[in-house]
């Protein structure tokens, strides 16, 4: 057996290595069960731990399987749990990704290797999500569904301003074909769909393609069939590499929006019942009051509205609605007076048109 070559820091998105496992410092040439159906490739974990984590961090894998990311955490010096529904070591706990005894906000690091749809089965759990089809008959909303509610809980437990990855691959159903012709079979772009839902809570960091060497791609038979019935082997996983933002602007946002669609409201008082606006008082027409009234001030154009332009709510009744400012225009037009002109201080109200 030839030696491992060392492992350097990868400085492309297309990431690579001769073997499922790296040989560590202490001379340990395994990480997780080499036996494992669906395992990690160690050297995933060694590159992204090196770039995302620092000494003594908390690594968390919501779906642990054989332990990979255990073992690695802790060949570099870092803290880790593993979960998963069928635990194959007792450093592995028995939990759902999609409910995690972790308080919020204490991982370093998340990384997460989840089912690519039905093709292995991780577990007689009838929870389990490797038993939701990606391309079933409800077109993978099962499946979806429940991914979402691991990111979710990633989203939860994960730090602000630190990254999470989710390693994935795309999935084919064969269907009738041959060469020359369009294959009758169906992609099942897990990797796209899972993207879009991870862009919700998380920043893109970058999406890396890791080149697969698995024992299917050794075999000829594999490449023979996917020759014959015209279709392709999966030779990449998607890497994709999220942050969750700083809690103070992702909370900001949400705010400020909510605070701006107040406002857009509230300018001609039309989020309200008219009868609730006035609390029981009779509202003027702007109109009417700028025509003489009790106030001999002018509103000024700040002062109109909801007077929240200028910060400061105003005090006493609402203004009145977009309608009763109509009904006062089309009565000053009858009589020939322009409501829209504000009389100016000390001048009475202004002449009528033509004199």
């Amino acid at each position: 057996m030839s030696p491992k070559p060392a492992l350097r820091i990868n400085t492309t998105t297309l990431w690579e290595y001769p073997s499922q496992h790296y040989a560590s410092a202490s001379g340990v040439t395994e990480q997780g069960d080499r036996d494992y159906v669906g395992a990690t490739p160690s050297w995933i974990l060694w590159q992204l731990l090196q770039r995302y984590t620092r000494p003594k961090d908390l690594v968390v894998d919501p779906m642990c399987g054989s332990g990979t990311t255990i073992d690695v955490a802790r060949d570099l010096g870092r803290r880790a749990l593993g979960y998963d529904l069928n635990p194959q070591r007792s450093d592995i706990f028995r939990a759902d990704a999609r409910h995690l005894p972790l308080e919020p906000e204490v991982a370093d690091f998340v990384f997460v290797d989840p089912p690519y749809s039905t093709h292995v089965d991780y577990s007689d759990d009838p929870a389990c999500i490797g038993k939701l089809s990606a391309g079933g008959d409800d077109n993978g909303r099962a499946y979806f569904d429940a991914m979402e509610r691991v990111i979710a809980e990633i989203d939860r437990v994960l730090r602000p301003d630190r990254c999470m990855a989710l390693y994935v691959s795309d999935s084919y159903q064969k269907g009738s074909g041959a060469l020359g012709r369009c294959p009758r079979g169906r992609l099942m772009p897990i990797g796209f769909e899972l993207f879009m839902r991870l862009r919700r809570p998380f920043v893109p960091v970058d999406v890396v393609t890791v080149v697969r060497h698995n024992r299917k791609l050794e075999q000829g038979n594999f490449h023979k069939a996917a020759e014959e019935e015209n279709f392709f082997l999966r030779g990449f996983n998607y890497l994709f590499i999220m942050r969750k933002p700083p809690g103070d602007r992702r909370s900001q946002a949400p705010r400020d929006r909510v605070e701006a669609r107040g406002e857009r409201r509230g300018k001609h008082g039309t989020d309200r019942p008219r009868d609730r606006q006035g609390a029981g008082k009779t509202v003027r027409p702007t109109s009417e009051r700028r025509k003489g009234g009790k106030s001999s001030t002018p509103a000024s154009r700040e002062d109109s509205g909801s007077g929240q332009r200028s910060g400061v709510p105003r005090k006493g009744p609402p203004a009145a609605t977009r309608s009763d400012e109509d009904r006062a225009l089309r009565e000053f037009r009858r009589r020939g007076r322009n409501p829209r002109r504000a009389p100016k201080p000390g001048k009475g109200t202004p002449p009528k048109k033509g004199t």
